[in-house]
This record gives C-alpha cells, sequence and structure tokens, in this order.
C-alpha cells in the first residue's frame, strides 16, 4: 500500500513538474513573440539549456540582435550551433550569416553555404536564397548564375519577397535567365505587393520608362513609387520628387509644392552625389515657386514627417 502510495505521489509530482516546464516554455516565447525580451532572457535559458533547440535559436537572435542582453555574437553562434544540431533551419541560416560576415565566428564563406545547403535540404526558403546568393556573387562555390536563377527560383516559389526580387534582378540583366523585361516586372510586382520596398521601386523604373513587354504607365509607377516612398526609400521620393516637377504630357499635373518636398525628403536620407544631385534639384524647384507655393511646401513637409504613410 505504502508503495503503490509512492508511486502514485511520484506521478503526481512528475506531472506537475511537467506542466510548470510546459508553462514556463509557453510564457518564455510569449515573452520573446510580444518582444519582453529582458524576461524571455530569464525564461529561456533553462529551456535551451534542456535542449530545446527553439528557446536555444531564441536566444542566438537575442544576443545577435541586443534584444533584451548585450549583444554577444559568439554568444548568439553558440546557440545557433546547439540548434543546428539538433536541426533547426532557422539557426542554419543565422549560423550562416554570421559566418558569412565574420560575426563571432571566423569568416568562412565554406561553411556558410554548407549551413545554407542544409537550411535548403529542409525547404527553407532563406536558406534557398541564401545557396543563391552565394552562387550570384561566387562565394565559397564558382559563381554560377544559372544555379544562383535555380535556387532563387526555388525560395521565391515559396513566397521569399527577396528571393522574388532577385528573380526579377535576374531576369533584368539576363543572368542565368533570359532577358526579359516582362518576366522581371512580374517578379517585382509579387514582391512589392508583399511590401518590399526595393521592388516597388524596380517596378516603377520599369512602368515609368517602358520597355519590351511592360509598356509605359506612368500612373501605375506613380503607385509604386508612393509606396517605396511611403517606406522611406530615398531614391523613390527622388523619383516620385522629379515626376511631380516635371511638366510635360505623361498624364501627372505639374505640383511644384510635392515634388520640393519629396526632394527634401530624399535629400535628407541620400548620401554623396546623390544627396547632391537632391538638393541641386530643391533649388531649382524652389527657385519656380511663389511664395505661396513655398509655405504649401513647408506644410506638406510637416504632415509628411509627422506620418509618412500619409503621403501622396
Amino acid at each position: 500500500m505504502r508503495a503503490r502510495l509512492a508511486v502514485m505521489i511520484a506521478m503526481v509530482v512528475l506531472v506537475a513538474a511537467g506542466a510548470g516546464i510546459a508553462a514556463s516554455s509557453d510564457d518564455a516565447y510569449l515573452a520573446f513573440q510580444k518582444g519582453d525580451y529582458k524576461t524571455a532572457a530569464k525564461l529561456l535559458p533553462p529551456l535551451a539549456q534542456a535542449g530545446d533547440d527553439k528557446a536555444q535559436y531564441n536566444l542566438g537572435v537575442m544576443y545577435a540582435n541586443a534584444l533584451g542582453v548585450s549583444q554577444n555574437f559568439k554568444e548568439a553562434a553558440k546557440w545557433f550551433e546547439m540548434a543546428v544540431a539538433k536541426g533547426n533551419s532557422f539557426a542554419m541560416v543565422d549560423l550562416a550569416t554570421q559566418y558569412l560576415g565574420g560575426e563571432g565566428v571566423q569568416k568562412d564563406y565554406k561553411e556558410a553555404m554548407r549551413l545554407y545547403q542544409l537550411a535548403a535540404s529542409k525547404n527553407n526558403p532563406q536558406g534557398e536564397g541564401g545557396v543563391a546568393a552565394l552562387y550570384e556573387r561566387g562565394l565559397g562555390v564558382p559563381q554560377d548564375y544559372k544555379e544562383a536563377a535555380k535556387w532563387y527560383r526555388k525560395a521565391a516559389d515559396r513566397g521569399s519577397a527577396d528571393a522574388q526580387y532577385s528573380m526579377g534582378m535576374m531576369y533584368m540583366a539576363g543572368k542565368g535567365v533570359p532577358k526579359d523585361f516582362k518576366q522581371a516586372a512580374d517578379w517585382y510586382r509579387k514582391a512589392a505587393d508583399k511590401g518590399l520596398d526595393s521592388a516597388q521601386l524596380n517596378l516603377a523604373v520599369l512602368y515609368e520608362s517602358g520597355q519590351p513587354g511592360v509598356p509605359k504607365n506612368v500612373s501605375e509607377a506613380m503607385k509604386y513609387l508612393r509606396m517605396a516612398a511611403q517606406q522611406l526609400n530615398p531614391r523613390a521620393q527622388f523619383n516620385l520628387a522629379q515626376i511631380y516637377g516635371r511638366d510635360d504630357d505623361d498624364g501627372v499635373p505639374q505640383d511644384l509644392p510635392r515634388s520640393l518636398m519629396w526632394f527634401s525628403a530624399a535629400a535628407s536620407r541620400l548620401i554623396g552625389n546623390e544627396q547632391q544631385n537632391a538638393r541641386a534639384n530643391m533649388a531649382e524647384i524652389s527657385g519656380k515657386m511663389t511664395p505661396a507655393q513655398r509655405t504649401q511646401a513647408q506644410e506638406l513637409a510637416r504632415q509628411c514627417q509627422a506620418d509618412f504613410s500619409k503621403c501622396q
């Protein structure tokens, strides 16, 4: 009887302990997801030390990005390596990226490629994109644009906006695939509609200039330029300013105050010659404006600084 009672008590203790572990892991992951990194930093280590690859990966992310802890790339690599050993494909990608940049580990392109390939073998689109990028750049492997395009396509077909953008770039340049502006536009559009500002800009440039397979469409160009400009892409802001500043037959009424506002926004983010060019355009546009238009431009700038997502 005592032996049976002891066994029952032991089982209750084990069940309670298991519930406690589950509760603490749920709390840890919830804290991480909510951005409460100080709490996550307290709750994740015991789970990670017990072999939980998700906790190991999250700790690696925190150390790599200074989230709730001091930035420490060596510590990040340590936790990523543990998660990699458990088969965590996200950790494979992040550790590969550290090898690529020599952050916390010795720079090693071949090891980066090995880890990206390992992640790709688990159908991780970031791993596939990493394999593609190293083939494109010839890092750790001989440069091979056809292989790069093959792996970008795999990642793009899984919905990776970055890979879709890269496929657009490959078709624009004819690298590993035939040069094809229509295909480029189609891939840019997929990434642009996911919110990738660089794809929005490139798609707008195709629409603004018009290319074989992509008829000129300034209104579509304006739509995608606004999307990118509202995300603070300075080249999109510059291009948008140029269109507003023109007085030609492109279907867009000239709007000098809006042109000046967007040139000013671009100049504040561009550097070097591009910044000087934006400032020269500001001076030229300002010289054509009336005092009332300059006041309007200042008011537009004030409104946009408060919330660029509403700027047109």
